[in-house]
Formats: structure tokens, C-alpha cells, sequence
């Protein structure tokens, strides 16, 4: 099966979870026998693929490292464009200044033949410039599918899709709904998201939270959405981070993730400072960037909680694995979660995990205290609960872990494959 993928983000560049995913669905997939082409925006370049083979749009000498032949069927394309996940048109625009300026100054720029980018005027803009890329770079690609990842991806996979007569798949990671909620979308942002949800011949969905939300909101048949959830790679558990933290409170909380409406910081912040009465030797850390950062740090100075709060920024790599296996719990507070890697992690590195019930992920790993975004008396008693007993943490992790046993991508690329087989047959 030969597959033309479009995405705009891979490790170790990466924004979210789309990235990780995007790793964890090719590798699957190549093991299974498709034959990958991934096609994404390359803005800095220099992302790691020692796995895969390199090529791009402008001309340049091919590079290409084979790591196993599995991986070795995995191809990238890079196609330039201005573009990143989960931007708003305010980051889109600071953005392409800086980078007119780089390349000489002016907002014009200059062709893509010429080896310059060229930004448009929105992050709209940038959306029709990737489908122009796109359609540039695959006219003479072989494939038998289209799979597009997210609102961005659409347009190009449609047009593509319309140009070949080749069939198309939506898989949907995250949706405006999620991340803005259903007062605060943004119209054209669900636009895109309709057209390609409609023109799909069908839509993957990470999880069946996410699947009702497509059919209710987005009035998409439900015979056309298949699910399969995330997965995640087995890694070892890292010890010798505790002995590196021997400075910090004996109890320590942690939120890692966007610092954005969808991810609930400000439920998290608000359930610690009801918690820190009862364990005043704790710390809360609030790990990532995002638009609600400085909100959520002077929410903690408003409750008079800043103390018990450490912002380390956004993590990556080592970081994040330290962060995990330093915390005694994990919290996911989004009030509207499409899946959450970010919780298979914590239980891969024996961290117990809160997830609220507006997830996908807890679809997975039943052996977790569950609450509702908003309850935030909930949320602190079972943070109190989680980080006093000891014996409750280790009976979660160890149910948690034989779910997780489970949850492979391995069983997430043969879903992917039967819908593969089903529309182009």
C-alpha cells in the first residue's frame, strides 16, 4: 500500500502530540508494509529523520539514512511553508516577520523556485500556499491513498484528492471544538475542518469521545468514522532523576501540556490551591508554554499559591522524561481532549495518572481516578488522596500498566490498514 501522508509536524520539532503520533503511526505502518510518504511543512529544516529518507522541494543533493527496512520505507517530503500547529493568526503574524526579515526584509518574499519562502498575509494564506506546495511536489508521486492529518492538511489533501481521483482519509487528532469550545470557534477554522471531514472517503478519529463530536457537531455519518486510538512505545523507567531532586517537597504534582483553554490550567491551579491547606509540603509544576501562561501564573498569585508553583517551560526529550519520573502524580484537566499521549507516558515511566472524563484517552486505561474538568473539589480531593497513599498509587500504576501492555502502535497502524484496504479496493 503506498500512502501519501500530510502532516506539519515531526520529532523533534514538535508543538503537541500530533508529531509524536505522526512517528508512532508511520514507524507501525512501514512494519506492516505501507509504503509512507509524509509531506509537511519545513520551515527550520534540520528535523531528526535518521530513519527515513530525506527529500525536499527546491533542489538539493538527496540524503537519505536507512536504520532497519522497516523504517526504511518511510519517506518525507518537505514542502516550505509557514506553518505550525496550533497557531492563532497573532503567532502567525510575529512569526512571518521575523522570518521576512531573516530573508532580507519586505513582505513580498520570493518564489519558492527562486529558494525563499513565501508568507502570505495570514495563517489562511499559508494554508493555500502549503496546498500549492503540495500539489507541486506529489504530481509525479505513485500512491494509492491520501491521509491527512488535521485542519491545516485538508485543503491540500482535497485538492489532491479531486486532481487524482485517489481516495481520501481525515484523521482527526484535535478539532476548533476542542480547542476553542463551541461559543469561542473559529468560523473559517471549521470550515476547513467540514470540508475535508465531508469530502473524505472516511475519518479516523483518535478516540469515540472524538467520533461523537465529529457526528454531532460537524453532522458527519457515523458509519464513515472508524477509531483508533494512539499508542505508545514502551520505555524504560529512569531512576536516577529522583536523586537530582532531593531539594524539591517531598510531594511533587505535576500538569504537562499546552498552557490553552483546552488543556484546563486553570481547573489545575485552582484544584491545588484547595490541596495546599491539607499538604503543605507539595509542589505543583505547570510544564509547557501557551496564551493562557501568564494568566495561570498571576491566577496562582491571585489565590496566593505562587510558592507551591514552578513554570519550567516547555520540555522536550530527557526533560520530559525527567519531569515524569520526578512526579507522584499526573493530572490532565483538558475540558475537551481528543485522546492525551501525554497520559501513556506518565504511566511508562510508573506515574500515576488523573485524567479528566472529557478525554479520549481514558478510554484506554480504565484504571485511573477519572473527574470532570470542572469539578475542582473532585480534582483536589483525589490529588490529596493520590499523592498521601502510597499503596493506591501503586495499584493504579500496576492495573495501568497491564492496559498500556495493550495500546501499542502496532494495533493502531493494522485499524489504519483494514481502512486503507476498505477504500481503495
Amino acid at each position: 500500500m503506498k500512502v501519501l501522508m500530510l502532516g506539519w509536524e515531526y520529532p523533534p520539532h514538535i508543538a503537541g502530540g500530533l508529531g509524536t503520533a505522526c512517528e508512532g503511526l508511520t514507524r507501525a505502518l512501514a512494519r506492516q508494509g505501507a509504503s509512507v510518504c509524509f509531506v509537511m511543512p519545513r520551515v527550520s529544516g534540520d528535523e531528526s529523520a535518521d530513519h527515513m529518507k530525506l527529500m525536499d522541494t527546491t533542489p538539493r543533493p538527496e540524503a537519505s539514512v536507512t536504520a532497519g527496512e522497516a523504517e526504511s520505507r518511510v519517506s518525507r517530503v518537505g514542502v516550505p511553508a509557514a506553518l505550525r500547529p496550533y497557531w492563532s493568526e497573532s503567532d502567525y503574524l510575529a512569526e512571518t516577520a521575523v522570518a521576512a526579515e531573516r530573508h532580507g526584509g519586505g513582505t513580498t518574499g520570493r518564489s519558492r523556485a527562486a529558494g525563499r519562502v513565501h508568507y502570505g498575509s495570514d495563517i489562511f494564506s499559508e494554508v493555500a500556499h502549503f496546498t500549492h506546495g503540495v500539489l507541486d511536489a506529489c504530481e509525479d508521486l505513485d500512491f494509492d491513498v491520501i491521509h491527512a492529518h488535521d485542519w491545516m492538511t485538508f485543503p491540500a489533501a482535497v485538492a489532491l484528492h479531486d486532481r487524482t481521483g485517489k481516495p481520501m482519509i481525515a484523521h482527526v487528532h484535535s478539532l476548533e471544538y476542542d480547542r476553542s469550545g463551541r461559543n469561542g470557534m473559529n468560523p473559517r477554522i471549521r470550515d476547513f475542518e467540514k470540508m475535508g471531514l465531508s469530502h473524505a472517503n472516511a475519518v479516523i478519529a483518535v478516540s469515540h469521545y472524538t467520533k461523537g463530536i465529529i457526528c454531532g457537531e460537524y453532522g458527519i455519518d457515523h458509519e464513515k468514522i472508524h477509531v483508533a486510538h494512539n499508542g505508545i512505545y514502551e520505555k524504560e523507567v529512569v531512576q536516577h532523576y529522583q536523586a537530582a531532586h532531593t531539594d524539591w517537597p517531598k510531594h511533587v504534582v505535576l500538569f504537562l501540556g499546552r498552557v490553552t483553554y483546552q488543556k484546563g490550567p486553570d481547573y489545575f491551579v485552582r484544584a491545588a490551591a484547595k490541596v495546599v491547606p491539607h499538604l503543605p509540603d507539595i509542589l505543583f509544576v505547570v510544564a509547557g508554554s501557551g496564551d493562557m501562561l501568564d494568566q495561570i501564573k498571576q491566577l496562582t498569585r491571585d489565590l496566593g499559591v505562587e510558592q507551591y508553583f514552578h513554570f519550567p517551560g516547555f520540555l522536550r526529550g530527557s526533560s520530559v522524561e525527567e519531569m515524569f519520573s520526578v512526579a507522584d502524580l499526573y493530572v490532565m484537566p483538558s475540558v475537551s481532549e481528543p485522546f492525551g499521549i501525554a497520559a501513556l507516558e506518565a504511566i511508562n515511566f510508573d506515574t500515576p495518572v488523573l485524567l479528566s472524563k472529557q478525554s479520549g484517552v481514558s478510554e484506554v486505561v480504565g484504571h485511573s481516578l477519572k473527574f470532570d474538568f470542572w469539578d475542582v473539589d473532585r480534582l483536589a480531593d483525589l490529588m490529596i488522596n493520590g499523592v498521601l497513599h502510597e499503596e493506591l498509587r501503586a495499584d493504579m500504576i500496576e492495573a495501568a500498566r497491564k492496559e498500556l501492555s495493550r495500546v501499542r502502535w502496532d494495533a493502531s497502524a493494522t485499524k489504519v490498514m483494514d481502512v486503507y484496504k476498505r477504500i481503495a479496493a
